[in-house]
């Protein structure tokens, strides 16, 4: 599996003692908001304007990522072409942290009796990653997870209590996404290439939100490996269908990402794994042959109807008769992405009906043409069981409607949900 491009802030201040003191580097300006409750700073790297919120207090790199006083001063002294590069190395080693060893030892008291999404986000990191999550006693570092009005994190480890604040406590997806954060990611579409592969749309951003989209320097942060991850965990979602677009794709159109769902991408589980190291996640192996079958009911398989080998012909809920319609030989693409092909019909692929995106959409097999309807992300969850999502709407699974068992039910796309319908047995035979 290639390496995320995911932009590590902890990983990149080290980055940052290697710049010359004569980068013509400089605090532009400093904006009060008309209320005086809000100050936007405005930081210049190597060509690239940074704008840090400064709100009662707290500085924001963006709406959900708090920088302690310690970070903003580190940001705000490395944009002084004056500071030599010895200067600038004492704060990095203050700063440069990662939570070592991959243990993260975290405080849920803050979260009442509402902890069943959080256990769950931390299980799901886990499961596909080096880092341990263990819950706290004495240790003076530690995630203190609150219940609030916004949801914010802040970026790396930054020593102490550092507060995870949780509007949405009960969304394992949006947990997830704040938990990147505080591993030390950031926000996919900050990277420097981004305009590469995406356009961001700053007339249709209301002004006092464009900090949100800081495209961070090439030379002051450390990227990995490759192209820009569009279904990211940490790409911001694509406005409504009909609504004007923050970002679009190169060629305007809107594109879907996995956020808010817990479906993290193959990219954002390769960039976690590089920045923790020790363990190698290798996903569902590939290249081999499954009967893939429902928790609902062990003995019910995904199914290609009456034997049929045609494109269009529907894939369905059956009872598992060992027949050839019933299994599916499972690859994987150099993306991370699984094709599933029915040992009936070599050839044809599961595919998402007319690559849909609505809830609701059903599955068929067509001759495969590489299309991302065509490439599933295929996540461990509990019990042995996995989660499949389309990587046309990364932010769907496949799902047994109304839980029903019946022999020729269709199953579809829907919202992540979490119960029995959306989890899958893959058993070799």
């Amino acid at each position: 599996m290639k390496k995320n491009y995911l932009n590590f802030f902890m990983a990149a201040l080290l980055s940052v003692s290697a710049l010359s003191c004569k980068k013509q580097n400089a605090v532009t300006n400093e904006v009060v908001d008309a209320d005086r409750s809000a100050k936007m700073h405005t930081f210049n790297f190597d060509g690239n304007n940074i704008q840090i919120k400064e709100e009662n207090g707290v500085y924001y790199l963006a709406d959900d990522i708090t920088l302690s006083k310690e970070q903003f001063n580190f940001i705000k002294v490395n944009s002084n072409k004056n500071v030599s590069t010895s200067e600038r190395a004492l704060v990095i080693n203050a700063l440069a942290k990662r939570w070592p060893g991959g243990i993260v030892y975290y405080d849920l008291s803050g979260l009442g009796a509402d902890t069943a999404a959080a256990l769950k986000a931390m299980e799901y990191i886990s499961r596909v990653s080096p880092v341990t999550f263990v819950q706290r006693t004495t240790q003076a570092n530690y995630i203190n997870f609150v219940k609030s009005t916004v949801n914010t994190s802040p970026i790396g480890m930054i020593g102490g209590a550092q507060t995870v604040n949780l509007v949405n406590y009960n969304t394992i997806g949006i947990i997830i996404h704040e938990i990147f954060h505080s591993l030390g990611a950031n926000h996919e579409m900050c990277r420097p290439d981004r305009d590469d592969y995406i356009i961001v749309n700053y007339d249709n951003i209301d002004p006092s939100g464009a900090y949100n989209y800081n495209k961070v320097s090439a030379t002051s942060y450390t990227t990995i490996g490759t192209p820009l991850d569009i279904e990211s965990i940490l790409m911001y979602a694509a406005d409504p269908i009909g609504s004007p677009q923050k970002i679009t794709k190169l060629d305007g159109s809107r594109y879907e990402t996995c956020f808010p769902s817990p479906n993290m991408s193959p990219a954002d589980i390769a960039g976690i794994n590089h920045m923790y190291t020790g363990f190698t996640y290798v996903g569902l192996p590939a290249n081999t042959n499954y009967e893939i079958s429902t928790a609902l009911d062990i003995t019910k398989v995904l199914n290609v109807s009456g034997n049929y080998t045609a494109d269009g012909t529907q894939v369905i809920l059956w009872t598992d008769v060992n027949t050839s319609n019933g299994r599916w030989n499972v690859t994987k693409n150099a993306s991370g992405y699984y094709i599933l092909s029915p040992l009936n019909a070599p050839g044809k692929v599961l595919t998402v009906v007319a690559g849909g995106i609505a809830n609701g959409t059903k599955l068929e097999i067509r001759t495969n043409t590489s299309t991302t309807s065509q490439q599933f992300n295929i996540i461990p969850v509990e019990g042995g069981y996995y989660i499949i999502s389309p990587r046309n709407v990364p932010s769907k699974n496949i799902d047994i409607p109304g839980s029903a068992t019946a022999n020729g039910t269709l199953p579809g796309l829907w919202g992540y949900g979490g119960a029995n319908n959306q989890k899958f047995k893959f058993s070799t035979f």
